[in-house]
């Protein structure tokens, strides 16, 4: 189906890139209100499944202090504080304070929040393996470095 025929546009759009725009914006849109729907019978959100997948395969030892978590996170870093502080109140993280440092601390998963991460990856895992079935390795490998080189034309300031 064209993007047009999907969004019910009485037009076509007529420039190539800003369609490619739409196309990706609309792709991730849809990923997100999936990951959604995944995640909710869960119990969580997808920026609170991120941390416990982070904190569960990015580390050796389920623990990172809460800055290195904020740049490996997929939102926006002012929300981490927020976000680890519904997460510790469920049970799911745990706030270790560095010694001699109050500013730094650790966040460690738990073993609530590892077991709950164990339940709703294979969810997530098996519903990854649906959507992406479509395309094979091949094509996901092309995927991946088209997006990588779309990330890096966007670098921003900081």
């Amino acid at each position: 189906m064209s993007l047009q025929e999907e969004l019910n546009f009485p037009n076509p759009v007529l420039n190539p890139r800003h369609e490619t725009i739409i196309s990706l914006v609309l792709t991730g849109a849809l990923l997100t209100k999936e990951g959604d729907r995944l995640l909710n019978p869960y119990g969580l959100t997808d920026s609170q499944f991120n941390v416990l997948m982070l904190l569960r395969y990015q580390t050796e030892d389920g623990q990172l202090n809460q800055t290195q978590l904020g740049r490996m996170l997929l939102v926006n870093r002012s929300n981490v504080t927020g976000l680890i502080d519904r997460m510790e109140k469920a049970g799911w993280v745990q706030r270790i304070s560095k010694s001699g440092d109050r500013r730094v601390n650790q966040i460690k998963l738990t073993n609530a929040g590892r077991r709950l991460v164990e339940k709703a990856e294979k969810a997530y895992f098996a519903r990854i393996e649906q959507v992406l079935a479509p395309l094979d390795e091949p094509q996901q490998q092309n995927l991946r470095d088209v997006l990588s080189r779309i990330r890096q034309s966007i670098h921003v300031e900081p």
